[in-house]
């Protein structure tokens, strides 16, 4: 299958199901189509479970779907590809390499010659703030030093669709804040042509999700339930989050996740009080 147009992804009648140990099949994601363009910045929420990250290591060709196809830059994938890069929930750094060494580690599997790998992965632990830690093990790195790492990492590799799994979920308010701009930053870097990083970036952070998507896909039983345009201009800060739009999305966001309550429920509760 080859697709001719702006399209970067696109999923056809995806599913994927798991046998139990009782014998019995799950499905964790069902009859999945879609299609990303090229440059976008998709965020997928859901709450635990729902199929988010199934999607995610399907795109990856980490798993196998069951049924459907997969293509990815006009090709059907069949496993993993230097396309697409990936940043897992856990630190995936190589803790017997230097942080030098981890950015360029892809680079040098796709026979990158020493001197030009080593200028690339230079260039953007610079962009990440860590020029200066660039000899440093892994095991001297703080965690948010880590997932920096890691972003530099696979903007190194020059994957053109970059999936994150929560990267940022267990990091302090103020250096997931941080690194929120060091991704659009670095993803901005393609806004005056067509070199802009396609991303797909799951999240429970309905906040996180406002401020760097273009377009935020809710997954709910394993389907796409809802696909919300989200036109705040950028760059954005936590005053978008004030806007209007911003805070219709959020109020429909929270409903899916089963956070929001109907308004007359709450008055009632706040009256009862």
């Amino acid at each position: 299958m080859v697709v001719t147009d702006s399209r970067m992804i696109e999923l056809v009648n995806i599913g994927r199901s798991f046998r139990r140990a009782d014998g019995r099949t799950v499905a964790a994601v069902s009859d999945v189509s879609l299609t990303i363009p090229e440059g976008e910045f998709v965020c997928l929420i859901g709450t635990s479970g729902c199929g988010k990250s199934t999607l995610l290591a399907m795109i990856a060709g980490l798993l196998a779907p069951s049924q459907g196809s997969i293509v990815v830059d006009g090709r059907e994938i069949d496993g993993p590809g230097p396309e697409r890069g990936m940043v897992f929930q856990r630190d995936s750094v190589f803790p017997w390499m230097r942080v030098v060494d981890n950015v360029e580690y892809g680079l040098r599997c796709r026979g990158v010659a020493a001197p030009e790998r080593r200028a690339v992965a230079l260039r953007y632990l610079d962009r990440v703030g860590l020029g200066h830690v660039e000899r440093a093990w892994p095991r001297e790195l703080s965690g948010g030093m880590l997932k920096r790492v890691a972003i530099a990492t696979v903007f190194a590799n020059g994957a053109k669709v970059l999936m994150l799994d929560e990267p940022f979920g267990a990091l302090d308010y103020v250096t997931r804040h941080q690194l929120q701009r060091v991704l659009l930053d670095l993803w901005d870097d393609g806004r005056a042509g067509t070199t802009r990083r396609t991303v797909l970036f799951v999240t429970h952070d309905v906040d996180e999700a406002l401020l760097l998507a273009d377009r935020i896909l809710v997954v709910g039983a394993g389907r796409i339930v809802d696909d919300i345009r989200v036109e705040a201009p950028r760059p954005r800060d936590t005053d978008t989050l004030l806007r209007s739009d911003a805070v219709a999305i959020k109020h429909r966001l929270l409903g899916h996740l089963g956070l929001e309550r109907p308004l007359a429920q709450g008055r009632a509760a706040g009256a009862a009080a």
